[in-house]
């Protein structure tokens, strides 16, 4: 056996130990679909792609399921594009008169438009139906499901995050989108952070429901539109050159919620899948893969790659087999859509001829369901788990994928991107893969008997004392600030921040224009030294003056949170002795933690 094997095997017997009535399950692996599901269990098999995945990079499901632990009693709510709540692979899991259909207010959000399976598929990855026979599983394949339809315009995040009657029982929520812009308001209110904080704390009965959210698919491309017709690609080459991310998910007000988990995502091979948005807000990294074109596909539906390459990336990397809006004339699978990408498209496929299912699913929009499903496995093991035990959770097991990621280095050599890194609590984390790869069986088995974190300290928003503006200089001569905190958080579970500069970037957003690669390097360094990179150098920014109001900055997990905190913004375009063409104007941080 592998080191992991071992490593995996003594999990799995010390999670039988810790749960004495689970029992072996007799059932036979009958879901055809499930040796494709690599994300699932990977011994390096053949699967929908042409190119294998690397042997054991998987989610760590290993022998859960065969322990019962199978997210049963856990309630998902999917808020994305209806799901088709008839599918033959998801309807036994799915909640009756539990979903909700903004759009007419019914129970059912099966998608009117053939065109929008997303949904369906992400709640397959969560929850398809396990041993039945067809199609494959999901990851909690006993997890219960809703469906609320709010990317199809049905009701507002308010409500499909916290006021419907429908979500009384729901204990995790997944949401596989994200924003379109490349910056955020001037403002964001700290009034209204507390607000929505404190009203997602206070569901699940005070335990707080665990919010899940897709970081973006903005690496090296990021459609914006302002009118959602004309639709353009906001990054361009000097944004891809620089090797950071175009988009950062630091760009969204929500992603900087204390309740709310962003997810990255890892592809077959075990590094970032090449879409996935970076950043200083991603918590943790789930399997999302890339495009799973086979050369075989295409010939079988007429695809040729030169007409693939205008429409699609063509990638042969494998990407995640769920469910789709069943038919042949609806959904990612038809026999209608421009030909076919991997043996499974079509009624003639040999694999299964319903269409029922896709082997294209990927994106972060993948990744985030993953994790849901792992937090599903988790809270059936532990119902009591609040939302802060399944974050640190998930963070203190996560595996390091990647470990050889480099720091980014610009022509002048100076690091403009970080890749990973060691708190002075040992945590290690990259803003590409936040606190790594999640394993599920080192999670269900922490959860097991975990003990709560203690009650919740919170500094409040403190603010730096500037006595004018301060000059950005270059990388040697940063703008800096700094914030005493004194005896308010022991260890620390998040920090926020906000700044503001008056620095204009050159360039426009609007009407078809493209974000800058906006020379400013932001970063942010604890009382014990950790630097976390909160905004890398020549990544796009699609304002005008730069400004972070608001974003989470995680980092700094388990340190302590006393002492001085030190912003640095830089311009690391600017010559040496050239004037600032800008100024830090303020400064503010808050500490979260126990």
């Amino acid at each position: 056996m592998t080191p992991v094997s071992l490593q995996r095997a003594a999990l799995c017997a010390a999670l039988l130990a810790a749960l004495p009535s689970v029992g072996l399950a007799q059932q036979a692996n009958n879901d055809p679909l499930y040796r494709y599901q690599w994300h699932l269990m990977n011994y390096g098999q053949s699967v929908l792609g042409d190119a294998r995945p690397a042997f054991g990079l998987d989610l760590g499901i290993d022998d859960l399921h065969d322990y019962n632990i199978r997210g049963k009693g856990v309630v998902v709510s999917v808020v994305d594009q209806g799901v088709e709540i008839a599918h033959p692979d998801l309807a036994a899991n799915v909640v009756p008169d539990g979903s909700w259909n903004g759009l007419n207010g019914s129970h059912d959000p099966t998608p009117a438009n053939g065109r929008n399976a997303h949904g369906t598929a992400v709640a397959g990855i969560i929850a398809a139906v396990g041993w039945n026979g067809i199609g494959g599983r999901g990851v909690a394949p006993a997890a219960r499901l809703k469906s609320f339809n709010y990317l199809d315009g049905g009701g507002t995040q308010e409500e499909v995050w916290l006021t419907r009657p429908e979500l009384a029982d729901v204990q995790v929520s997944n949401n596989s989108w994200g924003s379109y812009a490349n910056f955020l308001p001037t403002v964001v209110d700290e009034l209204d952070i507390a607000a929505w904080e404190r009203a997602l704390s206070a569901t699940r009965g005070g335990l707080g429901t665990i919010y899940v959210k897709s970081a973006g698919n903005g690496f090296a491309s990021w459609r914006a539109s302002d009118d959602g017709v004309d639709v353009w690609d906001v990054c361009n080459d000097a944004i891809n050159r620089a090797g950071v991310g175009c988009q950062q998910s630091i760009w969204e007000e929500s992603n900087g919620y204390f309740n709310v988990m962003v997810i990255a995502a890892g592809d077959a091979s075990g590094v970032r899948s090449s879409y996935s948005t970076p950043g200083a807000s991603i918590w943790v990294t789930g399997l999302g893969g890339e495009y799973g074109w086979q050369a075989q596909g295409l010939r079988n539906g007429g695809y040729s790659e030169a007409v693939a390459v205008g429409q699609l990336p063509v990638r042969y990397e494998p990407a995640i087999v769920t469910t789709d809006l069943s038919g042949c004339v609806r959904g990612y699978n038809t026999n209608v859509r421009g030909g076919f990408r991997n043996v499974l498209d079509g009624d003639a496929s040999l694999l299964d001829n319903t269409c029922n299912y896709t082997g294209t699913m990927n994106g972060t929009s993948a990744a985030a369901p993953t994790v849901s499903g792992v937090v599903a496995l988790m809270l059936q093991a532990n119902p009591k788990l609040s939302y802060r035990d399944v974050k640190y959770i998930l963070a203190t097991t996560a595996r390091q994928i990647d470990a050889g990621q480099a720091e980014v280095r610009d022509a002048n050599g100076t690091v403009i991107a970080p890749g990973w890194t060691a708190n002075a609590a040992g945590r290690r984390f990259s803003n590409w893969y936040g606190f790594g790869l999640i394993d599920a069986t080192a999670a269900v088995t922490r959860a097991t008997g975990f003990k709560s974190l203690p009650a919740l300290l919170d500094s409040g928003w403190q603010r730096a004392v500037l006595a004018a503006p301060v000059a950005i200089g270059n990388a040697a001569a940063p703008a800096r600030a700094s914030v005493r905190i004194a005896n308010r958080v022991g260890r620390i579970e998040a920090v926020q921040i906000g700044l503001s500069t008056d620095y204009r970037h050159a360039g426009t957003w609007g009407n078809g224009g493209g974000a800058v690669a906006s020379p400013l390097l932001v970063t942010l360094t604890s009382p014990a030294g950790t630097r976390a990179f909160v905004l890398p150098a020549h990544s796009g920014y699609g304002g005008d003056v730069l400004t972070i109001p608001f974003t989470a900055v995680n980092a700094f997990l388990d340190e302590a949170g006393d002492g001085d905190w030190t912003v640095a913004v830089s311009d690391v375009d600017l010559a040496a002795g050239a004037a600032s063409a800008g100024n830090l104007t303020s400064f503010k941080i808050r500490i979260l933690g126990h």
